[in-house]
């Protein structure tokens, strides 16, 4: 089969390192896996060779580029907050110049590449891929993670929220057949007026063959220690900071050691807390998806400490990829988390936002090496029965070609 995978989104590149990047290559992967054909449409330059399949690049138009370096231009002090106001437009304006883009790349690629199918991957002030291929007649399915223009809103300080409301709710109108990531996500759309006969929930998945119990460890402190890790970007919406005060109730214990993969906004959290507790905290900062299997096969708990957060619509790739490395998971009792790990099964659960809670869970875990083994192999059980990227891929191309229903 042949599907046109669309990833219009100007704020995902191959070049990063993380989840967003992270899910893109592991689907693609998955499908190629499958057997399928692929053409990738991004707005990333994609070296083929990092993605596994043949790609085009979405051309971002001078005119924007030349925006864009004009705001990037150094200025005085007492105009840097007159400079961020104009930047948020200029990103805005190119998130909105980016439909044009898409809409003259999918026509041109769709016609020599002839797909079975588009899978486009829903992106902020989005609407060109669904409206484009519904006028071409092209079967097509919006993978919908996020509600991107309330996440601009609320966030980002994005410009132009209007425009990004009107394109997104255009988008999810009028697409074809939708796939969200989680149920909450799915419970989103419908209370924004979605036809719920359309829409499908497949789950994120983990790359079995990139994360098992086998290959190359990296442990962050000596054997006899206790490791526990975080992967994932440093974003307040991933509750880094619940994790660093859980850690600081458990600093009397000399066992515990504290690994944290990835970079962000909150890694001053992370740094804080290694001058207060050194020699006991591990940062990597962002790593390649190649490197992340190794260090998260050294943890002996890994940690998903989420905030008690107004909208939780995610599909944790960090959990997964733990289970898949038989590797104990504790997390925080909301969303997804607990179809994933059902508290003393597959993981422990605590309460959302609670460092009290999360430090007592990760202190009877590191008490426990047997508990710690039993909910390891069991995540490790559900991971390769359930949760197999391929699986996820394949059910994504039965939505395509037979709906949601």
């Amino acid at each position: 089969m042949r599907i046109l995978y669309l990833c219009a989104d100007r704020g995902i590149r191959l070049e990063k390192f993380n989840g967003a990047t992270a899910h893109f290559r592991s689907l693609v992967r998955a499908f190629s896996a499958l057997g399928h054909e692929l053409l990738v449409l991004t707005a990333s330059a994609a070296d083929e060779s990092v993605l596994g399949a043949h790609a085009a690049r979405i051309a971002t138009p001078h005119q924007l580029l030349e925006l864009l370096d004009e705001v990037e231009r150094p200025v005085a002090r007492d105009q840097r907050e007159a400079q961020r106001a104009r930047r948020r437009v200029v990103h805005a304006l190119g998130h909105i110049w980016n439909n044009v883009a898409v809409e003259q790349a999918l026509a041109e690629h769709a016609v020599r590449f002839q797909p079975d199918f588009v899978f486009e991957l829903h992106s902020p002030f989005g609407a060109a891929g669904v409206l484009t291929c519904n006028r071409l007649g092209l079967r097509h399915v919006l993978n919908v993670h996020a509600p991107m223009a309330w996440e601009g809103a609320t966030f980002r300080t994005q410009a132009l929220q209007d425009g990004a409301e009107v394109l997104e709710d255009s988008a999810l109108r009028h697409a074809q057949n939708i796939v969200a990531n989680s149920h909450e996500m799915r419970d989103l759309l419908l209370a924004a007026g979605v036809d719920g006969g359309k829409i499908g929930v497949v789950f994120n998945g983990v790359d079995l063959e990139m994360f098992s119990p086998q290959g190359e460890t990296r442990r962050a402190a000596p054997e006899g220690a206790v490791v526990v890790g975080f992967s994932g970007s440093l974003k307040a919406w991933h509750g880094v900071d619940v994790l660093c005060d859980a850690f600081r109730e458990l600093a009397p214990d000399p066992r515990l050691h504290l690994l944290v993969l990835g970079d962000g906004p909150q890694r001053k959290q992370v740094e804080r807390l290694a001058d207060e507790l050194p020699g006991r905290v591990t940062w990597t900062g962002a790593l390649p998806l190649e490197q992340v299997p190794a260090w998260v096969r050294g943890m002996d708990i890994a940690v998903a400490p989420y905030p008690a957060l107004e909208r939780f619509y995610f599909s944790p790739l960090k959990i997964l990829d733990a289970m898949a490395c038989g590797v104990a998971n504790t997390a925080s009792d909301i969303g997804q988390t607990r179809e994933l790990l059902r508290d003393g099964e597959a993981g422990l659960l605590t309460p959302p936002g609670d460092a009290l809670a999360l430090a007592a869970a990760l202190r009877r875990l590191a008490d426990d090496a047997h508990l710690r083994e039993q909910l390891a192999q069991a995540g490790l059980r559900e991971a390769r029965e359930r949760h197999d990227w391929k699986s996820r891929a394949a059910d994504i191309v039965d939505i395509a070609m037979r709906g949601a229903q």
